[in-house]
């Protein structure tokens, strides 16, 4: 007769605290780390790191990312990571700011850009980052800037 099988206990989800919004905008995550983070989940505090590296108000940057108010203050009075999906957002959000401020030369200037109405977009380069097609647009006209481009 064979031992008897113990069934496994799905693991707790860990929360990713290695990276902040700084470190995401300063330089992109190896793609090992962007994938566990992502898996994991980003600290609901993200999104107020964001906030305040982006100097936007919270509920406006919740709009662009597409993440419910309720839900990101039930996460973060519960401690609770964000979903996989929500965590996508933020490094995306990183992603595009960094590019931003290597095209524009600083923080400030990136800022501007990503709050900033762009014909080329229909719309602000912020409201286009939560999802993959959106912010690639959004690389788009930033390479198009990098080479001279108008847009």
């Amino acid at each position: 007769m064979g031992m008897a099988r113990i069934p496994k206990r799905a693991a707790p989800r860990r929360v990713a605290t290695v990276l902040t919004f700084r470190k995401l905008v300063a330089r992109a995550p190896d793609p090992a780390q962007a994938i566990e983070t992502v898996r994991s989940g980003l600290p609901a505090s993200a999104i107020d790191e964001a906030v305040n590296y982006m100097d936007v108000p919270r509920k406006d940057l919740l709009a662009a990312l597409r993440i419910p108010v309720s839900t990101f203050h039930r996460r973060l009075a519960a401690n609770e990571p964000l979903s996989p999906a929500e965590s996508e957002k933020v490094l995306r959000l990183g992603e595009i700011t960094r590019r931003a401020e290597s095209t524009f030369g600083g923080a400030k200037a990136a800022r501007e850009w990503l709050r900033a109405e762009n014909l080329a977009l229909g719309g602000t380069p912020l409201s286009l980052v939560d999802t993959e097609a959106g912010a690639t647009q959004v690389r788009r006209v930033l390479a198009s800037l990098d080479y001279g481009g108008v847009a």
